[in-house]
Formats: C-alpha cells, structure tokens, sequence
C-alpha cells in the first residue's frame, strides 16, 4: 500500500505556522540576552493566583519588625516639639535645627558603648546624639562647646536627645554670630545660616562641607513624611547655593590637579629616570582608551542591533501569517 503524500498546501501552511512563531519569540529572546532587565517573567505556576503575596523570609519579616519598631519610637519621641522647643529658645529656626539632625542621624538618637569613641569596622570617630555633635581631634570638639554653653555635662547630651539639641542649638546660634553670612543671603532670612551649619559640621574641607550644608537645604526644600518622621517642607532658594558650591568644588578639584603636577614635578627633577617612567604611562594611557573601545561594545549599540533584529523578524512573521492564512487559489482540472 502506498502512502498518501502529504498535500502541500498542509506543508505550506505548517511551515509557514513555524516559521511565524520564531520569528515572535526570537525578538524576546534577544532582548533578554543583551539586557537582563527586559526577560519577560515566567507565569506562576497552575493553580497559584497571579496576583497572591509572595511568601515572606525570615529576614523579610525582621525588617517589617525593625521598621515597625522604629516608625513607633519616632512617633513616640515628637521629635518636631521638641526642635520647636529647643530652637525657639536660642533663636534659631526650628527648620535649621531640624535640618541638620535629618541630614546628619535622620532624626536618630546615636548612642554608642562606653568607651567606644571610634567604629571598630572603619575607624571613623562616633557623633554623638541626634545632632551629632563631635569630641575628636578630626572633627572638633562641638560636643564639649555645646554642653559648656547650656551649663551641662557632655554626657547628659549623650544620654539625652532634648538637651542634645538645646546644646546643638546654642552653639548654632554662637556660630551664626561670629560667621559672616552668605553673599546671596546677607539679611536674617533662614539662607543666611548656611555658613553657621557648614562650619557646625566640623568638616575640615570646604568642597565637602558645603556640599553637607546644601544639602540640609535641600532636605528642608523637600520636607519627610515616612517611618514616623513627620516633617513640613520649607521652600527656601537653592540655585544660588548649588552655584556656588559648584565653583568651590570646581576651585578644590583644580587646587588639588596643580598640587599634583606640582610634586610631579619636583619628583621628576630630582630623579631624572621617573620623568621617563612617568611619559611612557602617560603613552600607554593615551592609546588604552581606543585598544578599550574597539574590544567592547556599548549598551547602546546592542540595544539598535536588537531592535533592527526584531523589526526585521516581525516583518517575516507578518508575511509568514499571511501565506499561512491565505486561501489557497483552486487550480482547474485538466
């Protein structure tokens, strides 16, 4: 008995089927190769609903506590009272006050082991309390001036987050006093304290001191209100002291450029065979960046091959369904 051949038409329409469907699912997999973050998610399994809550971890429920907890105690304490409180005492605006604490701790009391005056993992010395006041050598002593201007023990600012800020408070208020303003805020408005709180931060390098300042501005510009921490924005003006922290960062960085030429330099002078070390690095990292580019290929143009790839495929599956669902054209018999 012979077999019946397989009628072409059935051939045609089933490679034409085939021939549809990878040109639809190989695009996705080409996205999902040159960028991980577009691999389309496998559906749940049978019988899970898509949208049940995933099954929390250990450490998952830890945080959910830890959050829980802390988001408590922030409510509890009524942190913006008693900056209100501390601030109006001393005349300083509850917002600067504020301000820096969220910049600093974010609104957290820091409390450390007795003894304890550096972190044992990075050697960083330890602030103390929700304003983060200082006793090293690095950052200053802002904690000892603080407590000796409110009549106080320093460890009662440690052990005490109000009187940490009265202290905190009144040392702002002696430092606004004795700092000359801004150029852009000469006036009593709250952007004239910007040089009071840069020099309250106790950090010895002005590009990053300034740089802490406005962003104790920026964080009063945008206000908090999350984990308990319930605190109103206060618009203030911020182009003026991006610019000039910008420039103060530009000068350091070119300061810090001449310097090193600068021993460059005399390290040449003095050892005539490092001038020649030191050109042909300078060689060698001049033609590294091209050698770099030639064995790499951007992000971007991987991105443009696979959306030409897609289009080109999409183009051959949509003729592919075509043929496939075509009526075939009835020959006449002979």
């Amino acid at each position: 008995m012979r077999l019946k051949p397989f009628p072409q038409i059935e051939l045609r329409r089933s490679t034409s089927l085939a021939l549809a469907m990878v040109c639809l699912t190989l695009p996705n997999l080409l996205r999902a190769e040159g960028d991980p973050s577009a691999a389309v998610s496998a559906p749940p399994p049978a019988g899970i609903p898509a949208d049940s809550a995933p099954i929390r971890s250990p450490e998952d429920l830890a945080r959910e506590k830890a959050i829980a907890e802390f988001t408590q105690r922030m409510k509890d304490a009524n942190y913006p009272a008693l900056f209100e409180k501390a601030a109006s005492e001393f005349g300083v605006p509850t917002d600067v006050l504020a301000g820096i604490a969220f910049a600093e701790t974010r609104w957290e009391h820091l409390q450390w082991p007795p003894g304890e005056t550096v972190s044992p993992e990075t050697g960083m010395p330890r602030p103390y309390g929700i304003m983060s006041l200082w006793d090293n050598e690095y950052f200053g002593h802002s904690l000892l001036d603080a407590a000796k201007l409110i009549g106080k023990d320093p460890q009662e600012l440690k052990d005490d987050p109000y009187q940490n800020m009265r202290g905190a408070a009144a040392l702002l208020k002696q430092l606004y006093s004795e700092t000359p303003k801004p150029a852009d805020a000469p006036g009593d408005e709250i952007e004239s304290w910007r040089k009071a709180i840069v020099k309250y931060s106790g950090i010895p390098q002005p590009e990053l001191s300034e740089q802490h300042g406005l962003e104790v501005y920026e964080y009063m510009n945008d206000g908090y209100h999350q984990y308990g921490i319930e605190w109103e924005k206060h618009p203030v003006k911020l182009e003026a002291m991006r610019a000039e922290v910008a420039k103060i960062k530009a000068d350091a960085q070119a300061l810090a450029l001449a310097k090193e030429k600068e021993q460059e330099a005399k390290a040449a002078a003095s050892n005539p065979s490092l001038k020649v070390a030191n050109k042909s690095q300078s060689s060698a990292l001049e033609s590294k960046p091209a050698v770099a580019a030639t064995e790499a290929v951007p992000a971007s143009q991987l991105k443009q091959r696979w959306i030409l790839v897609s289009v080109i495929l999409g183009l051959l599956a949509v003729g592919a369904i075509y043929i496939f669902t075509r009526k075939p054209q009835s020959r006449p018999r002979k």
